[in-house]
């Protein structure tokens, strides 16, 4: 668990955030650290089935080593098998951006499904001011075993320069894309760009899990949600619905002060690529 918070402030801030992330779920000695099914009903979520809960945990920590002895928090979920599903934290960006909660240069993240892992990705850069909210992950499933978590193609919601390397192994150490077999770059947004979507009352920011499956479930069905993910449709769509969220929310800066309207005002020329 992350340390004791001394502000009494960020504990208040944080207290919806800490309730969701206290799991439902309790350490086994047959489970490996990261392990991530549900042992109140194991046999239903020890298994993937079209249409059935099945388990995922998401993790966030501060950078670093994450073998060694590193405080972290879980947030695990029941999602129906092969329906496009996310999981967001609420009030997450104030948290990991505004307080800084893990104490460490960035946040990282990384998503489980029964034994599996997925790569790490970072969520905030506390150096760069980065934030990464485009997080989807693809299970990889044999007969109802999770084989395998890739990250889907991030790359598809910004233009080319915007989008840079944001994938880690677990030793802190960027992974490549050659080594992860995957796409390891995501796309990012400013935190002053955020600020002004939290001002908005817009959550694109908050820490956020996207979830589809490939491969196939316990009774050999074959899992179609992946289909659906993000980078299977063509980029200027994609970036089309983005540019779309700014501008849906334009009518509602008119009455912020000079300096929001500002921030706001860039982010047409950061999407734009200007």
């Amino acid at each position: 668990m992350a340390s004791t918070i001394s502000s009494v402030a960020h504990s208040l801030l944080w207290a919806i955030f800490v309730l969701l992330s206290i799991s439902p779920f309790v350490a086994s000695q047959d489970l490996q650290p990261y392990d991530c099914i549900d042992p109140q009903n194991p046999g239903l979520t020890s298994r993937v089935e079209i249409g059935q809960n099945t388990t995922v945990c998401l993790y966030a920590g501060p950078d670093g080593d994450w073998n060694s002895n590193i405080q972290y928090k879980r947030f695990s979920v029941n999602l129906v098998a092969d329906e496009f599903s996310n999981y967001k934290v609420p009030g997450s960006f104030n948290a990991i951006v505004g307080r800084n909660f893990f104490n460490g240069n960035a946040t990282q993240i990384f998503a489980a499904s029964q034994s599996a892992l997925s790569f790490q990705r970072r969520y905030y850069d506390a150096t760069t001011n980065f934030i990464f909210p485009y997080l989807t992950i693809i299970v990889d499933v044999v007969d109802g075993v999770v084989r395998g978590i890739a990250w889907d193609d991030a790359c598809v919601f910004c233009e080319k320069r915007q989008c840079i390397p944001n994938t880690y192994n677990f030793d802190g150490t960027e992974a490549t894309s050659e080594q992860a077999s995957q796409p390891t770059n995501g796309c990012y947004l400013t935190k002053s760009i955020c600020e002004v979507f939290q001002a908005a009352k817009n959550d694109i920011c908050d820490l956020k899990l996207y979830v589809v499956w490939t491969g196939t479930d316990v009774n050999g069905n074959v899992l179609l949600s992946s289909d659906t993910r993000f980078s299977a449709f063509p980029p200027n769509r994609v970036q089309e619905k983005v540019v779309g969220s700014y501008d849906s929310i334009l009518g509602d800066v008119q009455n912020f002060g000079q300096d929001v309207k500002d921030k706001f005002n860039s982010i047409g020329n950061f999407f734009k690529g200007d």
